[in-house]
């Protein structure tokens, strides 16, 4: 195949949820670190005025990021799973990381209720208390899944033929 000399579609197709799962994982660094700012002692009584209004536009287009990173996870990984046959030693790393990438969204239970009580101020005016822990559940959920996740699809991509 002429275009294989040049370019591989596959490896870039091996490499997809890899690129994707590391953009997953860089925004929920940049979201731990840039609403952290709002906990400082310094900043925390005008966040807890600040944070429902400001919240309601940062978790619309982060929700956007999140869900589309996630689906293009799931849809290399899926790929990568289809095309590689089970004896392969990359085929269970996929897998895996496929159901971790997935198993992210086993936390919306969890984080919905605290995007909520910021969103309408249902603290009446303590939101960093709602931020606090809608921190916490992110922080669980970004070294676990997500980070496990990542390790799994740089194996599998490591391993892949």
């Amino acid at each position: 195949m002429a275009s294989g000399l040049i370019f591989d579609p596959r490896s870039l197709l091996r490499a997809a949820p890899l690129v994707t799962s590391t953009c997953t994982l860089w925004f929920a660094f940049d979201q731990d670190f840039f609403l952290n700012v709002f906990l400082h002692p310094d900043h925390r009584p005008g966040s807890d005025a600040l944070l429902p209004s400001y919240f309601r536009v940062f978790f619309r287009r982060g929700l956007v990021r999140v869900l589309g990173l996630l689906t293009l996870t799931l849809t290399g990984g899926g790929w990568n799973i289809r095309t590689h046959h089970r004896q392969s030693s990359s085929w269970p790393w996929y897998v895996a990381g496929t159901a971790l990438a997935a198993s992210h969204l086993l936390f919306v239970p969890a984080i919905a209720p605290k995007i909520q009580a910021i969103t309408e101020d249902a603290s009446q005016g303590s939101s960093t208390r709602d931020l606090e822990g809608w921190l916490a559940i992110h922080r669980v959920r970004t070294w676990t899944v997500d980070l496990a996740a990542w390790a799994c699809f740089a194996v599998g991509m490591s391993v892949s033929q």
